[in-house]
């Protein structure tokens, strides 16, 4: 008889609060936590309180006059205040741009609280793998994927992804991260893209204009790291049935070739068909589905947030793969238990996130020859032979 899995989920009201302050996700972790208590799930967890994040801790990935700017500045001071110097508010824009804080990156009250407990949660979820503690973590206000060294983006102000990779790499020799968001995991690619040791792979839309503009290429891996930079471009629309194959079928590839010792799963899941940027017609069935499929791989696997802007079907969803981490399930057609948030759930009142409203661009010819052609790239021709 199988062992249940040791599962930890990193969370405490402090990092919650930081976390719904991010103005792109306002409240969205209370929502989260919430109807994971309400469901029961967190009697099958180990609960770890996450440690803020120290400037040494994060200066581990970013830059140092990055992580100056960022905490140097409240909100709005980059642009001076009455009686300031002009000179020195228009050299405090500068500098901004330079690092990225404007739009949708522009400061906010509670950023440093929010990037240190982002960052310290992945960490500290990273770290119960490494000791054993658990072989499941989830920190769902991680997933910060956008985020380079030394700018923000895409509203994301750390890389909590890469932070919390190295400290996986303080025990494991190989680690293969598998981003589901929407948008193109960059930040993360770029930071590793010289790396044989960690394999990146990223499905998601990739149009003209549609952030970060990236993404196209099969292989964008470089120098040493060839091979280790994959890329699964999709279009929009794409529909449960094809994601899960095209994230299935990479994905075990993926695995047979690299053979990685931990796994780490960004789940944005604004690829949702009720997601506002209304680009995939996904629900959280495919997002089940591919998360259930990476835990029987065997790996221990660290399981993240990231995009994700519907607040209630992102409760939903990262819910039910809370459960399917604890091997339990939630139906999409079990009711929302009680709780303080349940009337944000109406008319329905159930599990289930939206159904698409937008045509499907993908065909399976398209998305059949994506596979083919990473296949190619990471395995032999007669480990080829033996995948579905």
């Amino acid at each position: 008889m199988d062992l249940p899995r040791r599962v930890a989920l990193v969370r405490s009201a402090q990092s919650i609060r930081a976390a719904d302050r991010l103005p792109s996700n306002s409240g969205r972790a209370s929502r989260v936590h919430a109807l994971v208590d309400a469901l029961g799930l967190s009697g099958g967890v180990a609960e770890i309180e996450p440690e803020p994040l120290t400037d040494a801790g994060l200066a581990a990935f970013h830059s140092d006059e990055y992580l100056a700017c960022l905490f140097g500045y409240g909100p709005g001071e980059a642009s001076g205040s009455e009686g300031s110097d002009p000179d020195d508010a228009g050299d405090a824009l500068s500098r901004m741009e330079q690092f990225g804080l404007v739009d949708d990156c522009a400061l906010f009250e509670g950023v440093e609280e929010h990037v240190r407990y982002a960052g310290g949660g992945t960490v500290g979820a990273a770290r119960a793998l490494v000791d054993g503690r658990a072989q499941v973590a989830i920190h769902w206000e991680g997933g910060r994927h956008h985020c380079r060294r030394g700018k923000a983006g895409g509203f994301c102000f750390v890389n909590d992804v890469v932070l919390g990779i190295l400290a996986l790499q303080t025990r494991f020799e190989r680690v293969l991260y598998m981003d589901l968001d929407v948008h193109h995991g960059d930040g993360v690619q770029d930071a590793f893209a010289h790396s044989r040791r960690v394999l990146t792979v990223s499905w998601h839309l990739h149009e003209r204009g549609f952030y970060p503009n990236s993404g196209g290429g099969y292989d964008e891996g470089r120098g040493r790291g060839a091979g280790h930079g994959i890329n699964v471009p999709l279009r929009r629309g794409i529909r449960d049935d094809l994601f899960v194959r095209a994230c299935t079928a990479v994905g075990d590839c993926a695995a047979q070739a690299f053979a990685p010792d931990a796994v780490v799963v960004q789940c944005g899941c604004d690829g949702l068909a009720g997601d506002p940027h209304r680009a995939f017609g996904l629900t959280a069935d495919a997002y089940c589905a591919v998360v259930e499929r990476v835990l029987g791989w065997g790996p221990p696997v660290l399981l993240l947030g990231g995009g994700g802007y519907n607040r209630a079907d992102c409760a939903r969803c990262w819910a039910r793969l809370t459960a399917v981490a604890c091997g339990a399930s939630v139906a999409a057609a079990a009711d929302v238990p009680d709780h303080r948030f349940a009337s944000e759930y109406a008319p329905g009142l159930d599990m289930a996130t939206a159904q698409p409203a937008i045509a499907d661009e993908n065909t399976g010819e398209s998305v059949e020859a994506a596979i083919q052609a990473i296949r190619r790239i990471l395995c032999p021709p007669q480990a080829r032979a033996e995948l579905p």
